[in-house]
């Protein structure tokens, strides 16, 4: 099971091993704190992850109802919602723990062992059985990906337009490739997430201090491919509410009408 609270507990045994003390992950009480973190060490990520994938959920639900009732506002009101809802799973935990892993990776206080170009994580410390991840209990990105397409489609965006390329940044204008199985893409990071949790567990136990290394390079990396994923999807879903011709502005007052049992 993906755990991001036990990961979290592992890395702070890790850090006070290194002389940091609790005032040291407290910003609010140590303005000058060895790191100013982004990673929250009291927040329940565990159950901020399912709460914030919940929410999305809620708010396809009201695209659903919406769209079925050609109310347009709410519609758009549903999109907006949901470009928020991945803001904050991108940048908690994933940004959170891809900024702060590095920080600590790249600070001489920790006294990190040379890997070298042929280190290879021991295979020991990962699960032979086959892990799995809960797709139902996480919630249906193909959602977003097909509301994407639709929406497209009924904008007339052509799949030239699509591929555009953003010359400066080298990325695409619209985010993400919308043909792309969101799922996918989303529950095999999860998957590399949880065994390289396990495995950082088993290393840490070990003080294989050169496995921990490179195993928490890993968690760096695949929690940074996280924030870009979502990122993209945050793209897509901003370009495809932005099109004035096809989207009302929202009236100053505006709030979704209390008949979609909707909570903002």
């Amino acid at each position: 099971m993906l755990d991001f609270n036990k990961f979290k507990v592992r890395l702070m045994k890790f850090l006070q091993f290194h002389g940091l003390t609790y005032a040291d992950f407290d910003e609010s009480t140590n303005k000058s704190a060895f790191l100013l973190w982004h990673i929250d060490w009291n927040d329940d990520y565990n159950n901020t992850f399912k709460e914030d994938l919940e929410s999305l959920k809620d708010s396809i639900e009201l695209y659903d109802k919406a769209s079925l009732k050609r109310d347009v506002l709410a519609t758009k009101a549903a999109l907006l919602d949901a470009s928020l809802k991945i803001g904050l799973l991108e940048s908690s935990p994933f940004y959170a723990i891809s900024h702060d892993l590095t920080k600590i990776l790249n600070n001489k206080r920790f006294n990190w062992p040379s890997l070298g170009k042929s280190y290879t994580i021991p295979s020991e410390y990962f699960y032979k059985e086959k892990n799995q991840i809960d797709q139902k209990e996480w919630g249906d990105l193909n959602r977003i990906q097909k509301i994407l397409m639709d929406i497209v489609k009924s904008q007339g965006v052509t799949n030239e337009e699509l591929e555009r390329v953003d010359k400066r940044t080298g990325r695409l204008i619209w985010g993400i490739n919308l043909n792309s199985d969101f799922n996918k893409l989303f529950y095999e990071k999860l998957l590399s997430l949880q065994i390289a949790f396990d495995a950082y567990e088993k290393a840490s136990i070990q003080e294989d201090w050169r496995a921990v290394r490179a195993i928490l390079q890993r968690i760096r990396l695949i929690n940074f491919q996280f924030y870009k994923f979502l990122g993209a999807i945050r793209v897509a879903l901003k370009n495809a509410r932005s099109d004035k011709r096809f989207w009302p502005s929202f009236p100053e007052d505006y709030k979704v009408p209390a008949h979609y049992n909707y909570k903002e």
